[in-house]
């Protein structure tokens, strides 16, 4: 091969090369303006991506509730709140904090005794298209005894602590104006048993009008399955009512039948069978 040809082959290798990098770079100076125009980022968004488990008995929330069958009150003071929200043409990110403290109460008369404290804190990332919502997340939990609780129950306190991920997927449904999720959570430092997964499904929705849109009925069914007990699970079933909506704010009114083994740390080997009447308050 001459010279002349070796430069023709050279030149002809480099149109080769440039070629589909400079349609590439064409195409993304054409289309980055209309993409750009489709990408909207603010804070605290009015409507959270993904939804909250709302028969679960460790999801965020501010709420009380009365165990109808003995004295007992659990009382929990906390909440999930997206804090940065972008959308994409027609995806929707937020990312977002969740922090609730979760305390078991002993109502006597002129005294209220606390006796167990969880305190739950997650980092998540959640992701919608349409009507499918997805979520990873960074979690910590940990159970201990109020003083109260130690002399009341005469136990000593265990070290229950789990740092975790979540793995998560909601799905809008049709039926009922419905919403099923599946989750899983794997715990990557665990105590005070090394088993790694809680897994987790449930269906919640129907949401009917009683009498007008500022009440409406609803039910929820969440199971939790965990592999530190043998893949034991814990049922809990709701019935409730929504009242007042206005934006992510509404209060719920509920009747909960929780069977299964506990969610308290401290207790997480004990099984219970718990009537349960609260109120929630969302934000």
């Amino acid at each position: 091969m001459t010279h002349h040809h070796r430069r023709l082959a050279k030149g002809a290798s480099i149109v080769r090369s440039l070629v589909p990098r400079t349609a590439i770079a064409i195409l993304w100076f054409h289309a980055f303006p209309a993409f750009a125009q489709e990408v909207a980022v603010g804070s605290f968004p009015e409507v959270k991506a993904f939804p909250g488990f709302l028969a679960d008995g460790l999801a965020h929330q501010l709420s009380l509730s009365r165990v109808t069958d003995n004295r007992e009150w659990l009382g929990a003071i906390g909440g999930s709140l997206p804090v940065i929200g972008a959308t994409i043409g027609e995806w929707n990110v937020q990312c977002g904090v969740g922090a609730t403290t979760f305390n078991r109460l002993i109502k006597t008369p002129g005294h209220i005794t606390v006796y167990t404290i969880d305190y739950k804190v997650d980092f998540p990332l959640d992701v919608r298209y349409h009507k499918t919502v997805y979520r990873i997340a960074f979690g910590h939990l940990s159970s201990h005894y109020a003083d109260d609780g130690i002399e009341i129950l005469g136990l000593h306190s265990i070290g229950y602590v789990r740092d975790y991920m979540t793995f998560a997927v909601a799905e809008d449904l049709e039926l009922l104006h419905s919403t099923a999720y599946v989750s899983a959570d794997w715990n990557f430092h665990y105590e005070p048993i090394a088993k790694p997964w809680i897994l987790q499904a449930g269906l919640q929705g129907g949401w009917f009008p009683l009498w007008d849109e500022s009440a409406t009925l609803y039910g929820a069914v969440d199971l939790k399955l965990r592999e530190n007990l043998a893949w034991g699970t814990t049922q809990s079933y709701q019935i409730g009512v929504r009242c007042f909506p206005n934006g992510r704010f509404a209060l719920r009114l509920s009747y909960t039948l929780r069977l299964g083994f506990e969610e308290r740390g401290q207790l997480y080997d004990e099984r219970v069978s718990l009537n349960l009447v609260g109120v929630t308050v969302e934000f």
